[in-house]
């Protein structure tokens, strides 16, 4: 019985402790307002206390220090990209003279083995006015709209095309100089060589 006593007190005890701790803390933490302000404040209410006071300062941080510093490197570049760049489409320009192939894109409408589905979008194509091309690889059929040296170029055509016909793509391909050539000579002239 009497371990039973002396737990309760020294269960007590140590809730005394601990009430009279956090009532130490609260009273070193921020001392209560002035009654009759609290009074006021709740009367308009609201309630407004100013703790700035009681918050500590951080002594860790250093108030930084701004210096200008100039700047050693000097803003003139020191090469000149104009002819860098006027140098690089030189060699462009003698590449492609060289080439047996020009490189572009074309719109691809068709690709399967049916003759007469390519045949049907070929009329299709047709009737909105464009001219294209049917190729025929075996064993697949290709219908393909044009060449275009410039993707952008194509894409204007394919928005036009992808309305009426969804399975049309823009793919790149290579066409022989002499051909691509001849496909921009009018009908009077002829082929250099």
């Amino acid at each position: 019985m009497c371990s039973h006593i002396s737990k309760i007190t020294i269960g007590r005890l140590v809730s005394a402790f601990l009430v009279s701790l956090t009532a130490c803390i609260a009273l070193k933490a921020a001392p209560p307002p002035s009654l009759k302000k609290i009074l006021n404040q709740v009367k308009k209410g609201t309630y407004d206390e100013d703790l700035t006071v009681y918050r500590n300062r951080m002594k860790c941080c250093k108030e930084l220090k701004t210096k200008k510093k100039e700047s050693s490197v000097s803003l003139v570049c020191p090469l000149d990209q104009t002819k860098n760049l006027a140098q690089r489409l030189a060699q462009r320009k003698l590449a492609y003279e060289h080439m047996q192939c020009l490189k572009g894109y074309t719109i691809q409408l068709y690709m399967g083995s049916s003759r007469t589905a390519a045949l049907k979008k070929q009329d299709l194509i047709g009737r909105l006015g464009h001219t294209s091309k049917l190729h025929y690889r075996q064993p697949h059929y290709t219908v393909q709209l044009g060449f275009f040296l410039d993707r952008l170029e194509a894409y204007f055509v394919y928005l036009t095309l992808v309305q009426k016909i969804r399975t049309a793509m823009i793919r790149p391909c290579m066409l022989p100089r002499k051909e691509y050539v001849a496909t921009t000579l009018q009908p009077h002239e002829s082929v250099p060589d």
